[in-house]
């Protein structure tokens, strides 16, 4: 008769699938058969569970393997602890996690570093920035100490929410403390300025590492580079890529990506085919993004045809396009007229399992729109809201756009009205889309009684609504009315 292994052994095969696969039904399923069979579980099964639970969201059953825990008279140990705190963060049960903590301490057991960096990291996760700040100022009374990833984990949130100053008032702080900031940190703080528009201080933040012996990574350099790119400052992009390479440091695949997409942002789409052709050459796998770039940035420049090639070799090369891709494709093919083939892909997608979404139907919209195919464009919207798809407000803007200037102002303004007894907050977009079309009616007064209900609306006019109302009224010959709206955007500070 074959000997049953030892609750060890399992133990370790459990642990094995749930690092090499992440099985966590799987390894549940064996852990019943196993009490089935009659071998019973030690803390260490029990603590594998709990986190299995914990990753699919079943924490009633994580915990109820706590108190088995303690009925089979094991003391509660911190690893265990951790994995139920961490379940809870995961599944943005952050407050529930503050609680159990609470009563924790009550009890008198003490929590780790990974207990609180578990704890700050949830709490930034769900913008909880402050409460976050308040327990690393606790922590400062405590036996636990803060370290250089709570630091860090606090920071990066700050730059995150763009509050850079308080961000660099903490890592003022944590320095003066004695604790080294890490590339972790320098990258979280350049992103901070970086999407603040200050490059000049992200710039100054590098050096500071670099003199520091702190050598930035490629995340860090892939940080700048995006940010002269968005500012289409690609001479500058470009020189960052090539002192990345002076450190040492190999372009990813998030670095070609970004060079590309600045390119096409400036319309040089032939340059970035050149960064996509070089990425290929250099041994680098293009991804899903980087075609999705590349047939965008060729939709743009009205390249169909090479967009629609890109798009082939994907398939040849068995890359599943996304909805991204295929929405990029379709606009294009709807703006160049080929909307047959578009429709072909929004079939393909439903078959590839990629469903197309509102931004999909938008093209297909603004299309119908502007060639005054106006009832099939209302049937559209009322189609994809048949099937579940929620139409944007942008889906709304395209098709009063497309009644008011299609002669049907009625229907615009039925569409309109519903909107808002449906407690959209409507945009300012779609007011002037609004104002425009009874301007263009020479229905002024009508016009002028929105704009005075935007703001009771929660909508602000901005300079593009007054300045529609002006020039409809100074050339209706409606000049008092007119000079009294150049008073108002005078005094709103407009101009």
């Amino acid at each position: 008769m074959l000997n049953t292994p030892s609750i060890i052994e399992f133990t370790k095969i459990l642990g094995s699938l749930v690092k090499t696969k992440n099985n966590y039904s799987t390894v549940i399923s064996l852990s019943h058969q196993m009490e089935f069979h009659g071998i019973r579980s030690d803390i260490f099964t029990i603590t594998i569970l709990i986190n299995c639970y914990c990753h699919i969201g079943q924490m009633t059953c994580a915990f109820s393997l706590l108190g088995k825990i303690l009925k089979m008279g094991y003391q509660l140990d911190v690893v265990t602890v951790n994995t139920l705190i961490k379940g809870l963060c995961l599944n943005n049960e952050v407050q529930k996690a503050l609680y159990f903590h609470d009563d924790l301490i009550t009890k008198g057991f003490q929590l780790n570093h990974v207990s609180y960096g578990t704890l700050i990291n949830g709490l930034c996760k769900m913008g909880h920035t402050t409460p976050a700040l308040q327990l690393l100022t606790r922590l400062e009374k405590g036996s636990v100490k803060p370290d250089v990833m709570m630091y860090n984990t606090i920071i990066d949130s700050m730059c995150k929410d763009k509050l850079v100053d308080d961000a660099c008032q903490l890592f003022s702080e944590m320095v003066i403390k004695g604790i080294s900031p890490t590339v972790v940190t320098y990258s979280a703080l350049i992103y901070g300025f970086c999407i603040v528009n200050k490059l000049k201080e992200a710039i100054v933040l590098l050096n500071e590492m670099v003199s520091k012996n702190i050598n930035p990574d490629v995340y860090t350099f892939n940080i700048l580079i995006d940010a002269f790119c968005k500012e289409g400052k690609m001479k500058e992009a470009k020189s960052m890529l090539n002192i990345m390479m002076k450190h040492g440091m190999k372009p990813d695949v998030v670095t070609y990506n970004t060079l590309m997409d600045g390119f096409c942002l400036r319309n040089e789409v032939s340059k970035a085919k050149y960064i996509f052709n070089t990425m290929v050459q250099r041994g680098m796998m293009p991804n899903v993004k980087s075609y999705s770039i590349m047939i965008n940035g060729f939709c743009k420049s009205k390249m169909v045809d090479e967009a629609i090639n890109l798009f082939e070799e994907m398939h040849f090369k068995n890359m599943f396009p996304d909805t991204v891709t295929y929405s990029t494709l379709i606009d294009g093919l709807c703006k160049s007229g080929r909307i047959s083939y578009a429709w072909e892909l929004v079939d393909e997608m439903r078959d590839r399992g990629q469903p197309p979404n509102a931004i999909t139907y938008n093209s297909f919209l603004h299309t119908l729109c502007r060639n005054h195919h106006l009832d099939e464009a209302i049937a559209l919207v009322k189609s994809i809201k048949d099937h579940g798809i929620m139409p944007t407000l942008y889906t709304y803007s395209i098709l009063i756009d497309g009644l008011c200037k299609g002669g049907r102002l009625n229907d615009a303004l039925k569409v309109f009205k519903d909107l808002l007894a449906k407690g959209y907050n409507l945009n300012v977009v779609i007011y002037n889309t609004m104002i425009c079309g009874l301007c263009n009616e020479g229905l002024f007064d009508e016009a002028l009684d929105l704009l005075s209900k935007m703001e009771d609306k929660g909508c602000f006019p901005d300079a593009v609504t007054f300045e529609i109302m002006i020039c409809a009224l100074f050339e209706s010959g409606e000049n008092d009315k007119a000079e009294k709206l150049v008073r108002e955007v005078i005094a709103r500070g407009l101009l």
